[in-house]
């Protein structure tokens, strides 16, 4: 009852911001338990597994292991719930053909009780450190084991968590096995309350949730291409388009691309084969970031007017700066670019994730803000496979640096791909841990 209280008063404020900011999608209703006869029947038999994703980012991380889990538990229906709006197009794009995807419940003990009468899970497995105390305590009065995976506390989070660590130590006892990034996050993990014979530090899942070297084409350190050559998308970051160069600005937010703006205004008066591409972690946004290029006296085109992508094209060149206003396609950018700026690092604190980009042997520059991926970012560092600046004035100097030199590009995104191949196999672990409950 105490915890029904508290989420109702956060939902007083959640549910019309949702409204007010178009969040709100088709299927939200959903989320309060109310579901069609069609997914009715569709569970009535099945043995499930349930796999949480809040958002985008914890997406794209399970995306390979829901296709390993349905692989290797074939006898099992994988159902995946998520909370935001983009997250739920997203696994509705990737994983519609091998799983149920819905949107997950509020955390209302009645809502929490009726999504486990539809589900019926054997386990309940919740990407990166989701915490639902209505859920949680409704999963374990039946049973049902909860694994918490790819799990990580960051400083803001830590620092939160412990105000309410009288609260948050009933909740996490009764999580059946938690699989944590790095050994920082299991000491918090066991300080704020759990059990310390269930925390264990298994790696990122991030690195694994990549294509298989079979089907890729990469970089070699003279400019070729190695790999199977009918995969284009991993282009070569010293020669992505003949004479022709393009820097992807990924999960931007507001501020930073003014910033991103400022330093290619400059940039392409001396360096006219460079092409830009925006990419907002908010698509909601895209309107508001055409103004903004029209407004420093550049041409503007939605990705989605641009014709791309089409086979054997890459219609992405040209004056005009692409702004990004469709989800599901920043991989394939990042893959096609030949510098990329990960973004919330430069004005606002958090970062996102550099391990796709890496992955494609892509030269990586951030901003001083990577607190949510501190310990990945200080792995890049300590290979010098990126570059992290301390402010804008910085971020515009490295920015022309890398534009300038080739080999630099070269020697980083060599050393990005290598960061990620040493330390890939966290997917591989967390499976093994699961046989427990799935065999």
């Amino acid at each position: 009852m105490f915890f029904d209280v508290l989420f109702f008063i956060y939902a007083l404020v959640y549910l019309p911001y949702l409204l007010l900011t178009g969040r709100w999608y088709k299927g939200y209703g959903l989320r309060f338990g109310s579901f069609t006869d069609a997914l009715k029947a569709r569970l009535s038999s099945a043995s499930t597994i349930w796999i949480h994703a809040v958002s985008v980012g914890e997406v794209m991380a399970v995306v390979t292991l829901v296709e390993e889990m349905k692989s290797r538990w074939p006898t099992y229906t994988l159902v995946v719930t998520t909370t935001t709006k983009t997250g739920y197009q997203l696994a509705q794009s990737k994983l519609r053909q091998t799983a149920v995807v819905i949107p997950s419940p509020l955390d209302f003990s009645f809502v929490a009780a009726s999504f486990l009468r539809l589900i019926k899970p054997k386990v309940y497995i919740a990407v990166e450190t989701e915490i639902w105390p209505n859920l949680f305590n409704c999963l374990s009065r039946h049973g049902i084991p909860i694994i918490i995976i790819n799990g990580r506390i960051s400083d803001v989070s830590y620092g939160r968590y412990k105000a309410i660590k009288f609260l948050l130590k009933r909740v996490l006892e009764k999580v059946s096995l938690f699989c944590m990034q790095t050994d920082r996050d299991v000491r918090r993990m066991v300080e704020l309350g759990a059990p310390q014979d269930k925390v264990f530090t298994v790696g990122n899942i991030k690195f694994d949730d990549l294509p298989s070297d079979s089907t890729m084409s990469f970089p070699s350190r003279h400019g070729g291409i190695i790999g199977n050559p009918e995969y284009t998308s991993s282009r070569s970051p010293t020669n992505a388009f003949g004479d022709d160069r393009i820097w992807v600005a990924g999960s931007t937010h507001p501020g930073e691309e003014e910033i991103v703006l400022d330093v290619y205004g400059k940039m392409i008066k001396e360096h006219s084969q460079w092409h830009l591409i925006i990419a907002p972690r908010h698509v909601e946004r895209t309107a508001e970031i055409v103004r903004l290029v029209e407004k420093k006296g550049l041409s503007a085109i939605k990705l989605s007017d641009s014709g791309w992508p089409r086979q054997g094209q890459d219609p992405l060149l040209g004056s005009s700066v692409v702004v990004v206003d469709t989800i599901g396609h920043l991989r394939s950018l990042y893959a096609r670019s030949s510098l990329v700026f990960v973004g919330k690092s430069l004005c606002v604190g958090g970062g996102h994730n550099i391990i796709e980009p890496a992955f494609y042997a892509k030269p990586i520059i951030i901003g001083p803000h990577m607190d949510n991926f501190r310990d990945i970012a200080a792995l890049f560092k300590t290979q010098g496979a990126l570059i992290q600046v301390k402010d804008s004035m910085e971020f515009e100097q490295q920015v022309k640096r890398l534009m300038t030199d080739e080999f630099l590009r070269t020697q980083l995104g060599e050393k990005a791909y290598g960061v990620v191949k040493a330390n890939q196999g966290a997917g591989a672990r967390i499976l093994k841990m699961l046989e427990k409950w799935l065999l």
